[in-house]
């Protein structure tokens, strides 16, 4: 990630209307989510990510009230590679860091009974499951592509 809106650790008057991330190459159209995650574990993210060329850009519900936020983020790109990383944004003089365990942490926050792992499906899925995906779905064109031009041969043998 080259560049986020808000910015890290970054303190605004008021919840933003969206979330951005500008990442060091394109990305591909699949796998790419943003979750906005606040200390009671509630996903803000609010419709689908808009995707334009490096930049992930993704809508928020209105009226965020004060505290810490957490992006979270799942990316692919354009070599099939998952990127992914987190960050956290403050709304309101007196939010503070820290009322937002790490992604995968075992620490609870204040007031859950949950553990982020059971609640956030994201840290569920390992990295290499997309990654794995990617490469059944590549090997299962090429296999066909090398089928379709071993059958145009014979075709072309087969007419002289």
């Amino acid at each position: 990630m080259i560049s986020s809106t808000p910015g890290t650790n970054e303190r605004l008057p008021q919840g933003p209307s969206s979330v951005a991330l500008r990442l060091s190459a394109p990305l591909l159209k699949i796998g790419n989510e943003i979750r906005v995650i606040d200390a009671a574990s509630t996903n803000w993210a609010q419709g689908e990510a808009v995707l334009a060329r490096d930049t992930l850009t993704q809508p928020l519900a209105p009226n965020l009230p004060p505290g810490e936020y957490q992006v979270r983020w799942r990316v692919v790109s354009s070599d099939g590679h998952p990127v992914n990383g987190s960050y956290s944004f403050l709304v309101g003089d007196d939010a503070q860091l820290g009322s937002i365990p790490a992604p995968g942490s075992t620490q609870v926050p204040a007031g859950s009974a949950a553990s982020p792992a059971a609640t956030d499906p994201f840290q569920q899925v390992p990295g290499w499951i997309p990654a794995a995906g990617f490469g059944a779905v590549a090997g299962l064109g090429l296999y066909l592509a090398w089928g379709f031009v071993r059958r145009l041969r014979k075709a072309a043998r087969e007419s002289d």
